[in-house]
C-alpha cells in the first residue's frame, strides 16, 4: 500500500493508486446518479491521502461538499450525517460486486468521516476455475481501469479542498480540466470562491399558470401572491393551488443543467451551491458570482437584472403567449419573438444567453433564459459547448485576447419530442454596464 504523502503535487495525486481506487469507484454504475455522493467520496478520499491525520467535521463536510453555508447549524440540518451513510451503503456495493478483486478496500468507520484505505484481507486459498469467457474479458477490464485513470484528471474536479497550501498544490489538476481557459467560465468559476446556481420556483409556475398571472419580485419576496389564490373562484383549484405553493418543485431541465455547471465548477476549482430560488434573498445578490437558470416566471430574481437587458421577457399578444420583447430592434430583427403552437415535427421556442454584473458589482451574474423548459435546458447546453466561446466571440465581434464583455445573445432553439437539438444565434448585444 501507497505510503501516506502529506503533500501531492496534482500529477502524483492522479497517479496514487488510492486515489486511482476512488476515481474507479465514483466511475462505476452505483454511483452513476448520484453527483453528492461522488462529491463526497473524491473529497474524503483526497483529504485522506494528503492529510491523512487531520479530522473531517460534519460542518466542513456539509459547507464544502454539500452546498450548505458556512455557518450552518449541523445539530439541526442532518445532510452530512445522512449522505455519509449512504456513501458507506453504496461503497460497500461497489467491494460486493464491481469490486470484488480490487487490492485495497475502502471504508469510514462508523461515527467517522476519515475514510480509511487497507489492504483486501486475503482469503484462505481456493482452486480456482478460470472459464474462457472469464479470461477473454481481462484484457477488457484492464483497458476499463486506463480509461478511469484518465479520467481522473477531470473528475478531481469534484473536489472542493481548504484555501491552504496543500490545495493550491493541486492547481495542475484544476487547469487540466477540459473547461479551463473557457472566457466564460474564468468569470463565473473562480477557484476557491462561491458560486451559486439558482434553479427554478416551478410550484411558482404552476401557481401563476393556474391563475393566469405573473407575480412581481416584490409579491414573490413577500408572498402576498397568497392573497391572489384565495380570491381565486373555484374552491376546488384554490385549494390545489395552496398546495402546490407550499411545495418545492423545480424542473427536469434545471436539475439536469445544475448538476452539468456544478461538475464544471468543481472542475475549476470553485465552491459550488445549488440554491432554490424561494430560499433567497435580496442581499444574496450583492456579492459572488450566479448562475440564474430560468425565466422570470420561475425565478424572480430575473427582474433584479432585467432593467440592463434589450430582450425582455414577457407576456405577449392577446393570447398572453410568453416571448422576448426586442426594445431596441436592429436591421433585420423582429419586435417581438414569441413561440407559436406546433402539433407535430420540431417545437421552435427562444431562449437568452446574458452575462451582467451582481448588485454590487464586485462579481458576475449569468442568465439562462428560456420562454419554455426546452428552450432553457438548450441555452445551457448551448453555453456549455466547447464551441460556445468562438462562436460568442464571434456574434460580439471581439478581437482575439479581449476580456469577454457583459453581454446578451438571442437564441432560436429548436426541440423534438421534448429535447433540444438545434441551437442558432439570431441576436447579439454588448452590455457597456
Amino acid at each position: 500500500m501507497t505510503t501516506p504523502n502529506p503533500i501531492l503535487t496534482g500529477d502524483e495525486l492522479a497517479h496514487d493508486e488510492r486515489w486511482a481506487l476512488a476515481v474507479r469507484i465514483v466511475g462505476s454504475h452505483h454511483f452513476g446518479k448520484s453527483v453528492h455522493l461522488r462529491e463526497l467520496l473524491l473529497y474524503l478520499a483526497k483529504r485522506a491521502i494528503v492529510s491523512p491525520s487531520e479530522d473531517v467535521t460534519e460542518q466542513e463536510i456539509g459547507w464544502r461538499v454539500l452546498g450548505r453555508r458556512q455557518d450552518y447549524n449541523p445539530q439541526t440540518d442532518n445532510i452530512v450525517r445522512v449522505q455519509i451513510r449512504r456513501l458507506r451503503q453504496k461503497v460497500d456495493e461497489y467491494f460486493a460486486i464491481e469490486g470484488a478483486n480490487e487490492p485495497l478496500v475502502i471504508s469510514i468507520p462508523k461515527g467517522s468521516h476519515v475514510l480509511r484505505f487497507d489492504p483486501r484481507p486475503q482469503p484462505a486459498p481456493v482452486q480456482s476455475i478460470a472459464t474462457p469467457a472469464l479470461i477473454a474479458s481481462e484484457p477488457a477490464n484492464r483497458r476499463l481501469q486506463k480509461i478511469a485513470a484518465v479520467v481522473a484528471l477531470t473528475l478531481v474536479a469534484f473536489f472542493c479542498g481548504r484555501a491552504s497550501s496543500k490545495d493550491r498544490s493541486l492547481g495542475a489538476v484544476f487547469a487540466s480540466s477540459p473547461h479551463a481557459g473557457n472566457p466564460l467560465w474564468s468569470r463565473l468559476f473562480i477557484n476557491d470562491q462561491p458560486t451559486s446556481m439558482v434553479i427554478a420556483d416551478s410550484s411558482i409556475v404552476i401557481v401563476q399558470n393556474g391563475l393566469q398571472k405573473s407575480f412581481t419580485l416584490n409579491e414573490y419576496i413577500d408572498r402576498s401572491y397568497k392573497d391572489q389564490i384565495e380570491r381565486a373562484q373555484n374552491p376546488d383549484i384554490r385549494e390545489l393551488l395552496k398546495m402546490i405553493a407550499g411545495r418545492q418543485y423545480t424542473s427536469l431541465a434545471d436539475a439536469t443543467l445544475s448538476s452539468e455547471l456544478r461538475s464544471i465548477g468543481t472542475q475549476l476549482g470553485a465552491r459550488v451551491a445549488v440554491r432554490y430560488a424561494r430560499h433567497m434573498n435580496i442581499r444574496d445578490f450583492n456579492s459572488g458570482n450566479y448562475i440564474l437558470i430560468g425565466s422570470s416566471h420561475g425565478v424572480p430574481w430575473v427582474e433584479l437584472f432585467e432593467p440592463v437587458l434589450n430582450f425582455q421577457f414577457d407576456r405577449i399578444g392577446k393570447d398572453q403567449r410568453f416571448g422576448f420583447r426586442n426594445k431596441h430592434p436592429l436591421n433585420g430583427e423582429s419586435l417581438v419573438y414569441s413561440s407559436a403552437a406546433v402539433m407535430n415535427g420540431p417545437q421552435e421556442s427562444y431562449a437568452t444567453i446574458s452575462m451582467v454584473p451582481n448588485l454590487s458589482h464586485n462579481g458576475t451574474v449569468l442568465l439562462l433564459n428560456g420562454i419554455t423548459m426546452e428552450a432553457t435546458e438548450a441555452a445551457g447546453e448551448f453555453a456549455i459547448s466547447r464551441e460556445f466561446p468562438t462562436v460568442l466571440t464571434k456574434a460580439l465581434g471581439s478581437a482575439p485576447g479581449e476580456k469577454l464583455p457583459y453581454f446578451e445573445i438571442l437564441l432560436k432553439a429548436a426541440s423534438m419530442a421534448g429535447a433540444p437539438h438545434k441551437v442558432e444565434i439570431l441576436a447579439s448585444r454588448r452590455l457597456n454596464l
